[in-house]
């Protein structure tokens, strides 16, 4: 790239953490690119162990190595960049230095950047530990904490899921329960990493989901869940709904409280669709009674229908009818529902159900308004303990009954209890407090000690606003503790997974990990994000592993989130956060595999650091001969790419290209593959080479009798499938099928990025009956029915892997060798059950960083061409920032200084910057304006007031 006159990209600078520093040398001028270093030492007298260093840059990163660009905290639009440790350069003791390399594409010249800023951070960075948490720079986004919150939910849930089901990894289970009673009790939520529908947890789950949003209707309206979260309150008052035997009078003989044995149901690990066992069905009744669980449910349905009310009425009037049944079988046949439902008591074992039946008739009178429920709750309530050491939760709502009646009554006992117990976890009460770990979480027990915290934090800030929050005392613990679990603790790590720095990524969970061979160990990381789930949480001294057999710290339960949920509402009225764009939409239950590389780490990677990224891989040719990088030349101008050299002279697997397998972890007679590719400008073809497709063999390691139905180019680029069949195969149906079977022949086109769709239906043994067809950019290109594929001695091939192959050649002579080193890049990889279809054309086909609308309307074509087709000595980039004509040589940026005045020539829509600086090193905003009108010009005042000498520049800052 090429500098203005006058119109500089200027090095941001900030204040940095004490004593620590970078230093940035410039080792390589490449003319239109530079490499530099930076190093960053410990001056401090303590160890660190991790770093992050911020710079504002001239141009873009075009390869990093040694270090992480982290995309959350980056905008490389305007090339300010947050690089942070590797893994293994982290830990740096007191004088210690390490350093990371980066290749930059300037505006302004080769010079590096000066004065960057250094912080330490925790976490994946380094092994050790501070002793204290820093929350991200401008707090914690709660509003999208929410929204993955919520979507945990969604992919707890069993049944027959409906077709616009948002979690894509999810499909259908549990279909036939009930069916050992005659009953469909299908639906319902998963409890927690397994398959048991456990009726208590699952009630209370939905009762504080639902004051959530009673509490704070608009914090979900804001965030855009409202529907999602109406949507989860009728999925579970559903399955309560189904759950309750009535007579025809409408009283309760019956409610099923656990479908699962949990015995079974545990020795099985593998996905909730995969699940083969028995799965009876318990209940509780008049003769075995259960009023915890009956009681618990009469609230979550009346706490549910005040939800429900305003946009279903008859449902709501429906799920306060079975509410009203349940309490009054709860208060008539008195039990604990574990002593009638055994199999439950190892796991949730009830210690009471005066609690339930205080707390069932608060909701009903809260959800109708009549006194009768009033007076049950009030003569229920004199019977709850008053104890104030333990907290709300599952099995103990006494707190939740505390608080609730102080709402609902304000009577002086309810009061007192209530802020007894918020003392205790805040304060103190009569000498005695809550434990705090080192790290400042409350913590009351090592099993799930972040959901006792969360649960307490949402009852604090319901205290706090609606009845009182002395010194503040309440709400600033509910923001202390719900900000501990998000990432300020002592790991510098969120708690919730797909959410902050640095979460969890093995929460012990079957169906996220997606083993096929009842096996917690393998896959090593879990195959699937379970986006908003918080697990168990740290020990008393703030320790904690991302470890899926520790189940005690990483379980996930719909208790855990239920409470966090409703304080994550509450916490986003006064933050700016916002929901995550686009996530959470309805994806259909047939994606197995998405990779849109943006969180790959930038610059080469080896075998080492490739392999452990791709789930399923266990072997990669290429990465290690420095053929595989990640850069930032995608389709649509942000996030990642795979970019391969072929070097020339390359020729095969060998020294061509890159391969490596991506394990499907289940085999498969039909899937579709999808991505992006695209090849240099220049690209020459040669005779041909391998691209991605499908691929499988009997035995992974070895690959024995291995096949594959891949994509080939050939001469010119055009696109044939190539098909490798075992040796064995009776039948060999040809290795070349050419892109050619709809009227014409598709061919790739150097320079520009293409869309790659590929469905395989494998034959039946024996059949003509299989299936191959290719899309182009949308467009049908290849269609060959009657496929054969399998015969008896490999009937047992099936799609088991996607076979990522790309290299030059399809022989070992030389006429196929690639004739000067060559590039191709790959992006956003699918593997789906069902055709994804076509996204749309590329922002930026040629990835040339110029918009093709742009393009389009100044040249008529967004083909890649030179990048100054006016020949005025200004980029076609520099023209687009500053917003002059390229294709007039005229029309240029220009800046005037004349009797101490800077003048500029602006553009409607671009802000400019007017800075100064003393020595060229240092330079100061002085002034801003825009976004500007039609035909506006710009005048600076340049003369210091005090008559010292200035430099003075302006910037633009792009659209």
């Amino acid at each position: 790239m090429r500098s203005f006159p006058g119109l500089l990209a200027a090095f941001l600078l900030g204040s940095h953490a004490p004593a620590q520093t970078a230093v940035a040398t410039l080792d390589d001028d490449f003319g239109d690119s530079y490499k530099a270093t930076v190093t960053v030492t410990n001056d401090t007298p303590d160890a660190i162990s991790g770093w992050r260093v911020r710079m504002q840059l001239g141009g873009p990163v075009s390869s990093l190595w040694r270090g992480i660009i982290e995309a959350g905290e980056s905008d490389p639009a305007s090339f300010a960049y947050a690089v942070r440790n590797e893994s293994y350069n982290g830990d740096l003791a007191p004088g210690e230095s390490t350093h990371f390399g980066m290749i930059v594409d300037p505006d302004n010249g080769s010079a590096p950047p000066t004065g960057i800023t250094v912080e330490i951070i925790t976490g994946d960075g380094g092994s050790g530990g501070s002793t204290g948490g820093t929350p991200p720079e401008g707090g914690f986004n709660h509003a999208e904490a929410l929204q993955k919150s919520l979507w945990f939910f969604d992919a707890q849930r069993s049944g027959n899921l409906p077709p616009d089901f948002r979690v894509g990894w999810r499909g259908d289970s549990g279909l036939t329960d009930g069916s050992d009673v005659g009953l469909d009790l299908s639906g319902g939520f998963h409890d927690a990493g397994d398959h048991v529908k456990f009726g208590l947890p699952m009630a209370f789950s939905m009762t504080l989901l639902a004051w959530g949003a009673i509490e704070y209707p608009e914090a979900y309206a804001d965030v855009g869940q409202l529907d999602e979260l109406r949507d989860l309150l009728r999925w579970g008052a559903d399955y309560l709904m189904r759950c309750h035997v009535r007579t025809p009078t409408g009283e309760t003989s019956a409610f099923y409280g656990q479908v699962g044995d949990p015995a079974l149901d545990h020795a099985f690990w593998g996905p909730a669709e995969a699940m083969t066992m028995a799965r009876p069905a318990f209940r509780v009744d008049a003769t075995a009674p259960g009023s915890d669980l009956a009681g618990e449910t009469a609230a979550a349905l009346a706490a549910s229908a005040m939800v429900l009310a305003g946009d279903d009425p008859t449902l709501a009037a429906e799920m306060i009818e079975h509410a009203e049944s349940l309490h009054r079988f709860a208060d008539t046949h008195r039990g604990k529902y574990s002593d009638s439902i055994p199999t439950a008591s190892p796991y949730y074992t009830s210690s009471g159900y005066l609690d339930e039946l205080a707390w069932g008739a608060l909701w009903l009178y809260r959800a109708t308004g009549r006194s009768e429920w009033l007076d049950e709750a009030r003569a229920a309530y004199d019977q709850v303990p008053g104890a104030y050491d333990w907290t709300l939760s599952w099995d103990d709502k006494s707190y939740g009954c505390h608080l609730l009646k102080a709402i609902v009554d304000r009577d002086a006992d309810s009061l007192a209890k209530a802020s007894a117990w918020l003392d205790y976890w805040t304060t103190g009460h009569q000498g005695q407090q809550v434990a705090i770990t080192p790290g400042g979480l409350a913590f009351l027990s090592e099993w799930g000690s972040l959901r006792y915290a969360a649960n307490t934090a949402f009852c604090a800030l319901v205290h706090a606003d609606r009845i009182g929050d002395p010194d503040d005392r309440y709400s600033d613990f509910a923001r202390a503790q719900i900000d501990y679990l998000l990432g300020t603790n002592p790991a510098g790590r969120s708690y919730v997974c797909g959410f902050g720095t640095n979460p969890p990524v093995n929460p012990h969970h079957r169906s996220a990990h997606g083993s096929t061979t009842n096996d917690i160990h393998q896959p090593t990381d879990n195959l699937h994000i379970l986006y908003g789930a918080m697990v168990g949480g740290p020990d008393a001294n703030d320790g904690f592993a991302d470890d899926r057999t520790d189940f005690q710290k990483n379980e996930v339960a719909l208790d855990y989130n239920a409470g966090l949920t409703g304080a994550l509402a509450r916490l986003s009225l006064e933050t700016n956060g916002s929901p995550a764009p686009g996530f959470g939409g309805p994806s259909g239950p047939d994606i197995l595999f998405h990779e849109d590389l943006d969180g790959f780490p930038a610059g080469d990677h080896d075998d080492d650091s490739w392999i452990p990224r791709w789930p399923g891989t266990k072997w990669a040719n290429g990465p290690d001969e420095g053929r595989l990088a990640i850069d930032d030349r995608t389709r649509d101008g942000s996030g990642r790419a795979i970019r391969v050299l072929y070097p020339q002279g390359g020729q095969q697997s060998a020294n061509s290209g890159a391969q490596w397998f991506i394990d499907l972890n289940a085999p498969h007679e039909e899937l579709y593959l999808s991505y992006w590719v695209r090849f240099d400008e220049d690209f020459d073809f040669v005779l041909g080479g391998k691209l991605p497709g499908f691929g499988g063999a009997v035995s992974f390691d070895d690959r024995t009798h291995e096949w594959s139905g891949r994509l080939m180019w050939r001469e010119a680029g055009k696109i044939e499938f190539y098909v490798h069949v075992p040796s064995d195969n009776l039948y060999d149906p040809g290795d070349r099928f050419w892109w050619n079977t709809e009227g014409f022949q598709a061919f790739f086109e150097p320079g520009r990025w293409h869309h790659i769709e590929i469905r395989m239906r494998l034959n039946t043994p024996g059949e003509f009956d299989g299936l191959m067809e290719g899309w182009l950019d949308g467009v049908k290109a290849a269609s060959y029915p009657g496929f054969y594929f399998r015969d008896a001695p490999t009937a047992d091939a099936t799609l088991a892997w996607v076979f990522f192959s790309t290299f030059f050649g399809g022989s070992s002579s030389s006429i196929w060798q690639a004739t000067k080193d060559e590039h191709a890049w790959f992006d956003e990889f699918t593997v789906s059950r069902s055709r994804r279809g076509y996204p749309g054309p590329p922002s930026d086909a040629d990835a040339d960083g110029l918009p093709d609308a742009w393009e389009v309307m100044h040249f008529s074509s967004a083909a890649g061409t030179p990048d100054d087709r006016d020949g005025d000595g200004w980029t076609d980039l520099d023209e687009l920032v500053a917003g002059t004509d390229p294709s007039d040589p005229l029309a240029r940026p220009r800046t005037v200084l004349e009797n101490g005045q800077l003048t500029v020539a602006a553009q409607p829509g671009r802000q400019y910057l007017h800075e100064t600086s003393a020595d060229l090193s240092t330079w100061q905003v002085s002034e801003r304006r825009g976004p500007l009108a039609v035909g506006a010009s710009l005048r600076f005042e340049a003369a210091p007031e005090d008559g010292s000498t200035r430099f003075h520049r302006v910037r633009i800052e792009r659209p």
